[in-house]
């Protein structure tokens, strides 16, 4: 594998399960407040602290394929990922298939 698509990887599950862990906070949050989900960047720089605002429906269906990751508009890595969806506050990208997929479903807190 090559150790900067397993480093990236990494980097992104550790974001990742942040948010899975405080996925209750928020959504209690959320349901008394305006459903939304306030989740931290998940993409592959550790030193990112770019926080995200995400409707829950979209942070449970994008939830259910390990593959997929909320990232701040511009975080994106190419050589790793592809944008699937844009919106003006975040982005979701999909990991190419392979090792980077492999990672991704690997660190998977919910499967």
């Amino acid at each position: 594998m090559n150790e900067r698509t397993r480093r990236i990887g990494l980097n992104e599950a550790v974001f990742r399960e942040l948010n899975e862990q405080v996925e209750s906070l928020n959504r209690g949050l959320a349901e008394i407040s305006d459903n939304q989900m306030h989740i931290v960047c998940e993409c592959g720089d550790l030193e990112c602290v770019a926080r995200l605002v995400v409707p829950v429906p979209k942070y449970e269906e994008t939830r259910s394929d390990s593959a997929l990751f909320f990232v701040q508009p511009g975080h994106d890595i190419p050589a790793v990922e592809d944008v699937v969806e844009r919106t003006t506050t975040y982005d979701v990208v999909r990991k190419h298939p392979g090792e980077a997929e492999r990672v991704a479903e690997a660190t998977d807190p919910r499967s």
